[in-house]
């Protein structure tokens, strides 16, 4: 069971991305929802959220320019990850890697390809909210 809210508000949603147009975009989509949006432009600091904040879905890039973003993967499936175990994934990309999302299809709620249009992020969220 995917679990959103904490407390009757729903967790913050983190962006995973190395363009910050993108961050900047997602962040202002939610904004007016009132939804919080956490943002790495990295894979080391995306596991430092993760490590710290329990959050309600990831929206990750698939390609970064630091490390490959099956990392942040692999971390959510590892024993060290205590907060955010089972939350839901939507990769982003603009190539779509089908052997990445095969390696990670247990991880993967949805796949948004770029670029996305206004009120695409908000739909997906929503969407979530609706599951739990």
């Amino acid at each position: 069971m995917i679990e959103l809210s904490c407390g009757g508000a729903m967790n913050p949603v983190l962006v995973v991305d190395d363009q910050h147009d993108i961050l900047s975009f997602i962040e202002w989509e939610l904004k007016p929802t009132g939804i919080e949006c956490s943002q790495a432009d990295n894979t080391n600091k995306a596991i430092e959220l993760l490590k710290e904040k329990q959050l309600s879905c990831i929206f990750l890039d698939i390609l970064l320019d630091d490390t490959s973003s099956e990392e942040v993967l692999k971390f959510l499936k590892s024993e060290e990850n205590s907060l955010n175990r089972d939350i839901p994934v939507v990769i982003m990309s603009g190539f779509i890697n089908q052997e990445f999302i095969d390696r990670n299809v247990d991880k993967v709620y949805k796949i948004l390809e770029k670029p996305f249009n206004t009120g695409e992020i908000v739909e997906i969220v929503n969407s979530l909210k609706d599951v739990a």
